[in-house]
């Protein structure tokens, strides 16, 4: 097992991206070799600094960065020898068997896309988000990957996420939902509607309209919605508990509560642990013929490590295969109007 990291991606790179890997190296439950691409002096000058050797970590030299801000399209054009585009060229080419990237989002699921192909039955890729909850978690898709989604783009996201969830959990059905603002049918968006008539259609556990506090609770374990709102509904929760656990510590400190403080201490500690994005490294991107994980700009060390645990737990699931095998089956029932086809603005 061979998994690659764009070491320059990520707004701390390469630092984190390196330590990241040497503390997956270094824990007792990884298996797999890891692959640094990127400009080797820096990675060699880091790994030095570490003090840091092993017969399972290996540098591919790369010249070139695709920056933050850039445009996907104009950067896979004109950086041919960018540590984004030559790491997911590894995976395609059988030499690695996952991606991770903390760098410019945009151009990650651009150059998956494009080089490693989509799974056939899958218009647009997904990206999904385990959000915790008491149970265990939802698994919410898509959270940025299209923004403006069509009916029959919500229905394979439904598929898709069905098939990951029961992969990853090894759970024999999946509960799915739509996003909606409302549980009663005739509520949610013309595009809301026309997805939930294909979602009826498909041969998986469709239970009818999620709201967003369905997110939270153990009421569904799919939630299906687009990119523009899911990326809304990700980015909200992760400011409302960082938002949430700084003022509580901010009250705890207070000189009269600090008997009651030290009290809680342990059960806060274990909610920021449960709630820290960190801790879920990174996001598959689904529906494209590889796997190839997005992890946040603002990644530190523990989540490139907790990204890396993710791509060897994908790769012992067989996740791709079981995607390739499942989804034609799903869909050769499905019927598609033109409306289904459209994206819908109103």
């Amino acid at each position: 097992m061979k998994i690659v990291v764009d070491t320059m991606g990520g707004d701390n790179a390469p630092f984190i991206n390196i330590v990241g890997a040497i503390q997956y190296l270094n824990d007792p439950r990884s298996v797999g070799d890891i692959i640094l691409v990127g400009q080797e002096n820096l990675i060699r000058q880091e790994l030095q600094a570490q003090s840091f050797e092993s017969p399972r970590l290996h540098i591919h030299h790369t010249s070139q960065v695709v920056a933050m801000d850039e445009s996907p399209t104009r950067s896979f054009k004109e950086k041919k020898d960018s540590s984004l585009k030559v790491g997911i060229e590894l995976v395609k080419r059988g030499e690695g068997d996952a991606f991770i990237s903390a760098g410019n989002t945009g151009a990650t699921m651009t150059y998956s896309l494009l080089t490693l192909g989509r799974i056939p039955g899958v218009d647009r890729p997904a990206v999904g988000a385990f959000m915790p909850h008491e149970e265990g978690a939802t698994l919410l898709l898509d959270v940025g990957a299209v923004a403006e989604a069509k009916p029959k783009n919500l229905l394979q996201f439904g598929i898709m996420g069905s098939i990951v969830y029961r992969q990853i959990t090894k759970k024999k059905s999946a509960r799915v939902a739509l996003m909606s603002i409302g549980e009663e049918g005739e509520k949610g968006t013309p595009l809301v509607k026309a997805a939930k008539r294909l979602l009826e259609e498909a041969n998986i556990d469709f239970q009818g309209y999620a709201e967003g506090r369905d997110i939270f609770n153990n009421k569904f374990d799919v939630i299906v919605t687009d990119g523009f709102t899911g990326n809304v509904c990700l980015k909200l929760a992760e400011s409302t508990f960082k938002t949430l656990f700084t003022m509580i510590k901010s009250r705890l400190d207070r000189p009269s509560r600090l008997i009651g403080a030290r009290l809680i201490k342990p059960v806060f500690t274990e909610l920021v642990g449960i709630f820290d994005p960190n801790n879920y490294g990174g996001s598959p991107l689904l529906g494209i013929k590889g796997i190839s994980l997005i992890a946040h700009g603002s990644s530190n060390e523990k989540a490139i490590k907790n990204a890396l645990f993710e791509a060897q737990r994908l790769i012992n699931s067989n996740l791709i295969e079981a995607i390739e095998q499942e989804i034609t089956a799903s869909l050769s029932t499905i019927k598609y109007t033109d409306m289904d086809e459209e994206i819908i603005h109103h």
